[in-house]
């Protein structure tokens, strides 16, 4: 008998393995082992790259046929210099610093958007709020004239992005940004220096400034993220970038990972729940992390950032030649690339949403 059972179980393994090799059957398992995997890394771990969240926490990457390794980079120029020395495969940060990385000589290229809106958050001290009576729902124009008045104003460090969109707002109220003041101190302790009243104002993407709002002692005054400023609405902000030779030779790991973002950022569109629910649920911003009054407030301020689609148009990069040129990231106007795509841009992986 015990004999008889051993036999059962070979001819029951010789069995599964002509099926494998007639017809190509595998377990799901090795199915993923065998997927290429791609690396990426995000410039920070913020809600502007909100779309990649949803796309890892959802298995999108997978369901495209690959395996991202997903990473932090701690800053746009450590990311974008991952993929030039080819020890990562992609990049997600920001577009005008790819426009100075190109200006540089690096060999970069967008090939998705996963923001259409600067996602920036600009938060003053509170008192400073209160004492004008303002709130974020005070005309954009009154809002902008407050800028003017600040006195030391935090940003991450020189021309970075969150001392260039004070300089660029400012001007648009009317003022000189030359007199204005900046401490350099770094993404981490912009939200503590607003709270202890070492700095009047600061901008980076939720929720870093949102936080502040918990303490009572912040207030997110213009939440870029939601539109309101025409020449940074419609606009590529924080893009996937790769080397054009890598893309042209692995076409097929350029289109998946460009899709499995754009599909996940498609959802704050078409099923803003689900989408909410993958990027609570992500460790960048479950529970343990952030507080449901921060989280909500944080995901309000992003969500009309996510593009349906992350192809990019010759408009969109038009405006943030604009505003690296008027922000002073492009030093010579004369410089600045082009904004056809190709140049700085491609949508040939993207393509078009389902």
């Amino acid at each position: 008998m015990e004999k008889g059972s051993i036999s059962s179980r070979g001819l029951a393994a010789g069995l599964a393995l002509l099926l494998v090799s007639v017809f190509g059957m595998t377990s799901p398992a090795r199915a993923q082992k065998e997927s290429p995997e791609v690396t990426i890394a995000t410039a920070v771990p913020n809600f502007a790259f909100a779309a990649i969240w949803v796309a890892e926490q959802l298995k999108y990457f997978e369901k495209e046929g690959v395996r991202a390794k997903i990473t932090v980079a701690g800053g746009g120029s450590p990311c974008q210099t991952g993929v030039v020395g080819k020890s990562l495969n992609f990049c997600a940060s920001s577009s005008e610093g790819l426009i100075l990385a190109r200006l540089e000589g690096a060999p970069l290229m967008a090939i998705q958007a996963h923001n259409s809106n600067l996602t920036l958050s600009v938060a003053v001290r509170k008192e400073l709020a209160e004492k004008a009576k303002l709130t974020r729902e005070s005309p954009l124009k009154e809002r902008l004239k407050l800028l003017t008045t600040l006195g030391t104003i935090g940003a991450t460090s020189p021309g970075a992005v969150s001392e260039q969109i004070f300089k660029f707002l400012i001007k648009e109220a009317g003022g000189n940004p030359d007199k204005l003041k900046f401490a350099y101190l770094g993404g981490t302790e912009l939200p503590a220096a607003l709270v202890n009243g070492v700095i009047d104002a600061a901008a980076l993407s939720p929720p870093s400034m949102e936080t502040t709002e918990a303490t009572g002692k912040g207030y997110v005054l213009i939440p870029l993220g939601r539109g309101e400023v025409a020449e940074l609405t419609d606009y590529p902000y924080e893009v996937l970038m790769v080397r054009p030779d890598y893309a042209e030779q692995n076409p097929k790991l350029a289109r998946a990972v460009a899709r499995a973002i754009s599909t996940a950022g498609a959802l704050f569109r078409t099923n803003p729940e689900v989408a909410k629910a993958a990027l609570r649920g992500h460790r960048f911003s479950n529970p343990k992390r952030l507080s449901d009054e921060v989280f909500d407030l944080s995901y309000a301020m992003v969500k009309d950032a996510v593009p349906k689609w992350g192809d990019m148009t010759e408009k969109g990069w038009q405006k943030v030649i604009n505003f690296s040129i008027g922000a002073g990231i492009v030093k010579d106007p004369s410089k600045a690339p082009s904004a056809k795509e190709g140049i700085l841009w491609s949508n040939k992986y993207v393509g078009k949403g389902p």
